[in-house]
């Protein structure tokens, strides 16, 4: 399932680009998308302090924090594209920086055609990036769609119940395949260190050999 997120203090717009979102989504990909919106600034925070995998978000840079929120996001998710929402009182200079690289703008007064212009080249976007996998990302496909993990934020896969989950630590997702077969085809800071269990070798902290215990 491939998520995005949507942060704006004004809820009846946050309401009106939910609508819209779904609306180009459903129009244009065959995937399953989660939206997650958000008006309250300490609730946007409490949810990315879980360190969720998301591929595309919205977010109100007109409000105090917006910027923080946006840098927040795209430090934990390279691969993410940003719309930003502003207007011309913010400078640009405050966004059009490395440690937010957004894809788009959306600036206010919003129009209705405007967020479907934007939404439909972000989901174009970053549709073609399933095509185009430049290899630091495990796409994921299973009854729930298509999803792109970057390899940086997977910790282990495990094989159980006849599927493999790959857990970042905050999620899992699970798909049908073989620990083999994964074996064969991850790069090489994969390790598999059981027959149930092939894990990221940057994440290992500690290995205890007379334990039989990999610590992450």
């Amino acid at each position: 399932m491939i998520s995005a997120l949507l942060y704006s203090h004004e809820k009846k717009e946050l309401s009106a680009i939910n609508r819209l979102g779904k609306e180009i989504v459903c129009r244009i990909s065959e995937d399953d998308w989660d939206f997650l919106s958000f008006s309250d600034k300490k609730t946007v925070l409490e949810f990315l302090g879980r360190n969720p995998v998301i591929d595309m978000s919205c977010i109100d840079i007109v409000d105090a924090n917006g910027i923080s929120v946006a840098e927040r996001l795209r430090a934990t998710n390279n691969n993410m594209y940003i719309i930003l929402l502003t207007d011309a009182s913010v400078s640009p200079v405050l966004y059009i920086r490395p440690t937010i690289m957004a894809g788009s703008l959306l600036m206010r007064p919003l129009t209705a055609d405007a967020v479907k212009r934007v939404f439909t080249e972000a989901v174009v976007e970053y549709l073609r990036k399933f095509e185009k996998n430049d290899g630091t990302s495990f796409v994921i496909d299973n009854r729930d769609g298509r999803q792109l993990v970057p390899f940086s934020r997977i910790f282990f896969f495990e094989s159980r119940e006849k599927k493999i989950f790959a857990n970042t630590g905050s999620k899992e997702y699970s798909f049908y395949d073989t620990l083999d077969n994964l074996e064969q085809n991850l790069p090489e800071g994969f390790l598999r260190c059981h027959r149930s269990y092939i894990v990221a070798r940057k994440r290992i902290k500690k290995i205890m050999l007379s334990q039989n215990t990999i610590i992450l």
